[in-house]
């Protein structure tokens, strides 16, 4: 992986090395979160499990055991589920939808001591009593409410946002290039079609990773990284 650092200048590769044998799915994007790299991958000895979650600690130590964690998602696999890894309010948010049920994890602790890494933020949505009887992918979470989230509609081929506390849903197709007024999330609907459907429609395995990071004001170009 290779690093770019604001206060130096320079890119620096980093290698990764996790505890068992992964698939590497090298697709999949990172989620990059207060230091922590996350990124989906499945285990090269379960391949029919829902995946796990890589945990890297950029500012660890060389050698410490919590470098590198590797954390089982919730759930089972099935082929008809959609999912989603995004963050929202600081934490890691893992969404699934399943048969248009809806549900919202959110990673507990980097530092678990129970076992059990991942709660329900909420009861699970009927997305069939909001409207919404066809599959829907989800693409992420509002970074500064926990109450918001976006998907995508396959039937309107449009931006779908929600309130998950008052559970309502509202279609965005009106727009070329959608964006929720609090400059949180900008979306180009006419890319977005083809992105989403063609990537995946029919690629089950992935878990959606969209970027919600965008480069600070005071923060000069980044320059290409080099080939390694």
């Amino acid at each position: 992986m290779c690093v770019y650092s604001s206060e130096t200048g320079i890119w620096a590769f980093k290698q990764l090395r996790t505890p068992c044998p992964l698939q590497v799915y090298g697709f999949n994007k990172s989620l990059i979160l207060d230091g922590m790299v996350y990124k989906w991958d499945k285990r090269v000895d379960d391949d029919t499990g829902p995946g796990v979650l890589v945990v890297y600690d950029f500012y660890a130590e060389k050698g410490d055991d919590n470098q590198c964690r590797i954390i089982h998602l919730p759930g089972t696999y099935n082929k008809y589920v959609r999912r989603c890894l995004t963050a929202s309010c600081g934490d890691v948010i893992y969404v699934e939808i399943l048969y248009q049920r809806l549900k919202v994890w959110k990673l507990k602790s980097n530092n678990s001591s129970d076992g059990e890494w991942w709660q329900l933020t909420r009861e699970e949505i009927d997305m069939l009593s909001v409207g919404f009887d066809v599959l829907c992918f989800p693409l992420g979470m509002n970074p500064f409410d926990t109450d918001l989230i976006y998907l995508w509609s396959r039937q309107h081929r449009c931006v779908v946002s929600g309130n998950l506390r008052t559970q309502e849903f509202t279609l965005h197709r009106e727009a070329e290039t959608w964006s929720d007024g609090e400059g949180s999330w900008r979306i180009n609907t006419s890319d977005s079609k083809k992105y989403m459907e063609e990537t995946y429609e029919f690629d089950t395995n992935s878990v959606i990773t969209l970027s919600q990071y965008v480069l600070p004001q005071w923060m000069d170009p980044v320059p290409s990284c080099p080939p390694y």
